[in-house]
This record gives structure tokens, sequence and C-alpha cells, in this order.
């Protein structure tokens, strides 16, 4: 879809087809960005904004995304006005300038797998999990000011860890409650 619309939205669960859209739209407005940053002088990128509300989903398919926010010339603002649980708490953090509205919620826990099957697979699944869990945990502690020390309590104690607007901003989750 080839479109000028720079507010993106990622409202559902985080799988291939609810990222695919964002991932695609992100893209073209780099391309458009570029080629107008070509003929114009004094051309000044303007950001894209993704609003968030989501409850979470795929690793691999919120790292997709988090890859093509890191990479993208045209600055990302992630703004967070309702949930951003799980995988949805590090899109939420990948953002070059990141907003949480003041009656939001993060929500942080260990990564999930739903692994089944003989001794083998269960290994290879548990080691792939593991190195997702790294993975995320470092690039959550790369953004923000969160601490190894904390997220492992979390993880050691297989608790949700829901952290206000206020917090966020303390942890570097957010740079601005609006």
């Amino acid at each position: 879809m080839i479109t000028n619309e720079r507010t993106l939205y990622l409202f559902d669960g985080i799988n291939k087809s609810s990222v695919k859209q964002i991932i695609e739209s992100i893209l073209k407005l780099n391309q458009l960005d570029d080629e107008r940053d070509k003929k114009e002088k004094d051309f000044k990128r303007v950001p894209i904004d993704l609003i968030i509300n989501s409850n979470g989903g795929s690793v691999y398919d919120g790292l997709a995304l988090i890859n093509v926010i890191d990479n993208s010339k045209t600055p990302v603002h992630t703004y967070v006005y309702g949930l951003a649980a799980s995988m949805s708490l590090l899109i939420a953090a990948s953002g070059h300038k990141r907003y949480a509205g003041r009656l939001s919620t993060f929500m942080y826990h260990s990564v999930s797998n739903h692994i089944g099957g003989q001794f083998e697979r269960l290994k290879n699944r548990l080691d792939e999990t593991e190195r997702l869990q790294t993975i995320y945990d470092e690039y959550l502690i790369s953004k923000t000011k969160f601490r190894l020390e904390d997220l492992k309590n979390v993880q050691e104690h297989q608790r949700d860890w829901f952290i206000s607007p206020e917090e966020a901003l303390e942890l570097g989750i957010v740079d601005e409650i609006t």
C-alpha cells in the first residue's frame, strides 16, 4: 500500500499480519523521504507516529518491526495510550522518541513459548526461548534504565510487572507523559 499517511496503529496482537502493514508503511515513507531529500535542499523528515495499544504477541514478528524502526532514517515516534504489554513494550521502547498517555499501562514478563513433543525437540525449543529472552532483555536494557537484576527477579517469580506511566518515565521506557 503506497501511502503518505504518517500515523500508524498497532492495536492488535503482534503477528505477521498486524506488523506487515506497519513495516510496509515505514519502508515506503522512508523511500518517499529519501526521494524528497535528494530533490529538496532543506528537506526535513517529518516523524512517523506509531500509536500502540496491544497486549503483545509473537517475539519474531515484533523483532521484525523493531529492526525496521531501528533502521528507519525517518524518525519513528511511539505513543502508548492504552496498553503496551509483553512484545509491544519492546516495540514502544524502540521509538526514536517515546510517549505515554497519562492513563497508559506497560507490562513486562518473561518470553513464553508453547512447546511439546519429543525430548530433543523440547531441548531445542528451550534453547531458542532462552536466546529470545536474552535478545529481548538486552534490547530493553540498551534502550531504557532497566537493570538485568530487576528483569531476572520478575522472571524468577514468574509474574507480570505492570508499570505506570510515571514508572515508565523513571525507567526510561518513555521520554514524556502526554
